[in-house]
């Protein structure tokens, strides 16, 4: 029995050891399945990237007997022609010589046109400065889901009250959700709410308040609403909306919008022969616009207590840092208006921001008896509402200003082109052989304009000139007898090249890349015996002063090698191991189908095309020296 139970277990390790054997080779056998992956040095695969601002093209192209050609310009008026048909001419010789007197007018013309250009983006510039500067409607309407309370709180002339928090049927002004349909009803915009202002709309009650269109006065940021009305609403308990559209003429949109009801002016009516400054208060700064989170109070530790408190003058606001810190810490803000920003006696209301959670949500915030209908035997203030631009109006003018920066920008770099074109033009009023050759034609203006040919026609003798071009910001800088070197795509031998001219008109044959930058072709000329032969292409540099294009020495793969993997990207290359893994890399331009690898892989490193059946982690790898040969 016992030597029974001996072999069963015999027999059953057998069989697991099988079978950790099979399943190892099974593993192995599927690992190393498929063909190998390519994989080629990062370097060889590295398209590069050439600078697109230099002042001189990288390269130029050889050509063998040079023609010249002096094109015929209806701009220009013609005083004479030095040369005629078969005329033999050296480099620098005149060819035609032309009157720049009304070229000087028409520079002077684009000069002021350049210069106005420049003060409308100095005024733009200001008024963009002014904008972001410029603090959004920091009042907005009680928002319970982001635990901000906002309310207008009437001061005891006995005692200062012990909460903040008012009956939310006195909201006071709070910036309301704008209508979403398109268009808005026809009414009259007020500039100041009085008892005489007629609403467009609205019966007065809390379902149907009446509501008036506002936008401020020219200089300011609040609508005031008078007294008379004050008194006309409270007498006869009404509720009103006051809507900030966006253009007092033709108002399109409402950007922000006020609530007020007769409950709350019964509280300013309460307030309206104001209380002392108490006198932590005496001395203390008077804010008249806008009040920051940077600012001081002059009391208060911030619990709904003792508030931090402010004074303030009518229709001043405070932003969106303040309000911030508020629902951050939940601390409670009081700003006391006073009757005289200069030399304040009494606190006529107070705004309380409160950025206290309630603890229910769905609860009215509490709050004391109303204060009586009846008026003081004193008048009492208007009040201003603010009517400045919600953040999201101060987005989009900010956006509107920059694009309209951007479009003057373009206006005169294309303006200051032109002058230079003008200059160029007045500079060349004679226009010289770039060659060494033979006139081959001279044409009249007349016989030029109606068959659109050249006007002159120089034919180069043999020799090797050299076609380049200069960017337009370069052109100041480059001039005839000027040298530079020339290398060789074919043998690599240099030569000394001498720039013999400089064309009046931009290029439509070279591009570097930036699409607001212009190129104007020159010619140098290689004096001597040269290894070049007619269409070959050389190198430019040397030129001093001048600089030109070259590789900026980074990694640029073709877009084909890179993948994404949700916002990361990354390449598949040759590991330690010489298996292929997943390698994450930090990306930067993308350009000319190519992305840039800022990080994460070294030029050294191999990589592979990262598709097909045979890519994946843990795949064999098979160097090579180019992926370009297999087609990736």
């Amino acid at each position: 029995m016992k030597a029974s139970r001996k072999k069963w277990l015999i027999v059953s390790l057998c069989l697991v050891l099988c079978l950790c054997l099979a399943g190892t080779a099974v593993v192995y056998l599927v690992k190393n399945s498929g063909k190998p992956v390519r994989v080629a040095p990062a370097s060889a695969m590295n398209n590069g990237y050439w600078e697109d601002s230099a002042d001189i093209s990288s390269y130029g192209n050889v050509t063998s007997g040079l023609t010249q050609e002096v094109p015929y310009d209806e701009t220009l008026s013609i005083t004479e022609i030095y040369v005629q048909e078969g005329d033999t001419v050296r480099i620098g010789d005149p060819l035609v010589a032309y009157d720049t007197s009304l070229l000087a007018l028409e520079l002077e013309m684009k000069q002021m046109q350049i210069d106005g250009i420049g003060l409308n983006i100095q005024n733009i510039q200001a008024e963009l400065d002014q904008l972001k500067n410029t603090a959004p409607v920091a009042f907005v309407s009680p928002n319970r889901e982001a635990g901000l309370r906002l309310a207008l709180s009437p001061v005891s002339q006995e005692t200062e009250p012990e909460s903040s928090e008012v009956p939310e049927s006195s909201t006071d002004p709070g910036e309301t959700e704008p209508p979403t349909d398109p268009g808005l009803p026809e009414g009259e915009v007020w500039r100041e709410i009085t008892a005489d202002s007629v609403p467009y709309a609205g019966s007065g009650t809390a379902a149907d308040p009446y509501r008036f269109y506002v936008f401020p006065p020219e200089g300011k940021t609040s609508v005031s609403i008078g007294a008379g009305y004050l008194k006309k609403a409270l007498a006869e308990k009404t509720w009103a909306v006051f809507e900030t559209v966006d253009d007092p003429q033709s108002p399109a949109r409402i950007v922000s919008a006020w609530t007020m009801d007769w409950e709350t002016i019964a509280s300013l009516a309460q307030a309206a022969s104001g209380t002392s400054l108490p006198e932590e208060a005496r001395g203390a700064a008077v804010f008249r616009s806008v009040i920051t989170g940077q600012d001081t109070p002059y009391m208060g530790d911030g619990s709904a207590q003792n508030p931090y408190r402010y004074l303030c003058a009518s229709g001043s606001s405070a932003d969106f840092s303040l309000m911030a810190a508020a629902m951050e810490t939940g601390t409670v803000y009081r700003f006391d208006v006073v009757d005289d920003p200069d030399s304040p006696s009494c606190i006529l209301y107070s705004w309380t921001l409160d950025g206290r959670a309630p603890e229910d949500p769905g609860e009215d915030i509490p709050g004391g008896e109303l204060p009586g209908e009846d008026l003081p035997g004193g008048d009492f203030p208007g009040i201003d509402i603010p009517a400045g631009p919600t953040k999201e109006e101060l987005e989009t003018q900010i956006r509107e200003k920059e694009d309209t920066l951007k479009t003057l920008d373009l206006e005169k770099r294309t303006a200051a082109l032109e002058l230079k074109q003008l200059q160029k033009k007045i500079e060349d009023g004679v226009v010289k052989s770039t060659v060494n050759g033979t006139v081959r034609s001279v044409l009249d203006e007349e016989t030029a304009r109606l068959e659109s040919s050249p006007l002159i026609t120089v034919g180069g003798e043999d020799g090797f000139y050299i076609t380049g071009y200069v960017a337009e910001t370069a052109l100041t800088k480059i001039e005839p007898g000027m040298t530079l070197t020339a290398t060789s795509w074919n043998t690599g031998m240099s030569y000394e090249a001498t720039v013999t001219g400089v064309g009046t008109s931009p290029s439509s044959g070279y591009s570097s890349g930036n699409p607001n930058l212009s190129y104007y072709p020159f010619t140098a000329v290689i004096q001597g015996d040269a290894d070049l032969t007619n269409g070959d292409g050389v190198d430019l540099s040397g030129m001093e002063g001048i600089e030109s294009s070259g590789n900026d020495g980074g990694l640029y793969l073709p877009a084909a090698f890179v993948r994404e993997d949700g916002s990361r990207y990354y390449v598949y290359k040759k590991g330690e191991n010489g298996r292929l893994t997943k390698q994450y890399v930090e990306t930067g331009k993308i350009v000319y189908g190519t992305i840039e690898i800022l990080s994460g892989l070294a030029m050294d490193e191999e990589i592979a095309f990262p598709y097909g059946r045979d890519v994946k982690e843990g795949a064999r790898t098979q160097s090579v020296e180019t992926l370009y040969d297999y087609g990736y």
